[in-house]
């Protein structure tokens, strides 16, 4: 039984290094959610800073109001007979953008306690990585740095 016991302990820390660089491939997927850039500047009149907003629901209202809007305008525009007219936008944003900048607010609000709980586990396994391991993943990060990579 303890030569099983060692064998797996053996095996679990042969993967340690697997494991640190998969949770980094998928910490690297979410910063890129995270870092994205937003399309308007944000600020709609009742709802306030979108790019600070932490419930979804409140940026669901904000959506909600502005297509509400554009249909008003487009509906408006129509009723007045007016066939060319500027493209609607609220506080300098059209309803695409400000669809794509909720949108990206969303999944940062959603997928930030993944990136926190992954961020968590790195930290957990990266006290299991042998001092060999620790210089190869430091020379690497190293010779990619220098590379600029």
């Amino acid at each position: 039984m303890s030569k099983k016991g060692k064998t797996t302990a053996i095996a679990v820390k042969d993967q340690v290094p697997t494991i640190i660089s998969k949770l980094d491939q998928e910490i690297a997927k979410l910063k890129v959610i995270s870092e994205s850039v937003y399309k308007t500047a944000g600020k709609l009149e009742t709802f306030g800073d979108i790019k600070v907003e932490t419930k979804v629901e409140n940026l669901v209202r904000a959506y909600s109001s502005i297509s509400g809007k554009k249909e008003a305008y487009d509906k408006a525009a129509r009723e007045l007979g007016v066939k060319q007219c500027l493209e609607f936008s609220i506080n300098g944003g059209t309803l695409a953008e400000w669809k794509q900048d909720i949108m990206l607010r969303i999944d940062i609000i959603t997928h930030q306690d993944k990136l926190d709980k992954l961020k968590s586990y790195k930290d957990k396994m990266s006290k299991f990585l042998s001092e060999e391991d620790q210089k190869a993943i430091l020379m690497q990060e190293m010779t990619e740095f220098l590379s600029g990579n």
